[in-house]
């Protein structure tokens, strides 16, 4: 297999493998945590000559020559596809290809299923009245917070702030508290 790897800037590669009779092209844009990538492929025949990639006015373009003839290919952000007359290639600038062994983005393996989980030591759950769980010596409970913490906090009978359970005045408006 005969492949040919070049560099777009700003993470694009284009990929460019002779599979005779056809001519797969692969553009491939990366970015920090992903890859994309998409694929046209052109009836060519066998590379009589390596490919060669240009940069034109109007974006990238490939050359390719086979047995049946040369082929002009735009490649651009949102796709690939071919000229249907031979562009101007004058004032283009050549875009070096490296020749690489294989592909670039190696098949995507199937996920392993994942193992069941191992039971953590005993474990009990209630639902009612509040939610209540203990794992080992781990314990979590939800429920109605308010009705937990309105039983024991203290309130100034003056302002109606929080005071602690064992101030003699209130610290917002230095009212004497009764005894709890």
């Amino acid at each position: 297999m005969i492949a040919y790897i070049g560099d777009l800037g700003s993470g694009q590669q284009v990929y460019i493998e002779n599979q005779e009779p056809q001519t797969a092209i692969t553009l491939i844009s990366s970015s920090p945590g992903q890859q994309q990538s998409q694929s046209s492929s052109f009836q060519t025949g066998t590379w009589t000559k390596p490919p060669a990639l240009f940069r034109s006015a109007t974006g990238f373009v490939l050359q390719i020559e086979g047995t049946e003839g040369s082929r002009f290919v735009r490649l651009q952000a949102n796709g690939i596809s071919s000229f249907s007359e031979t562009p101007s290639l004058s004032n283009a600038e050549v875009i070096p290809l490296q020749q690489v062994e294989k592909s670039p983005q190696p098949p995507m393996q199937p996920m392993k299923p994942m193992e069941p989980m191992k039971p953590i030591g005993d474990m009990e759950m209630r639902m009612s009245p509040n939610m209540e769980m203990r794992m080992g010596n781990m314990e979590m409970r939800m429920g109605s917070v308010e009705e937990e913490t309105a039983a024991t906090k203290r309130f100034c009978t003056e302002c109606g702030k929080v005071v602690g359970e064992v101030d003699r005045f209130c610290t917002h408006c230095g009212h004497r508290l009764t005894p709890s």
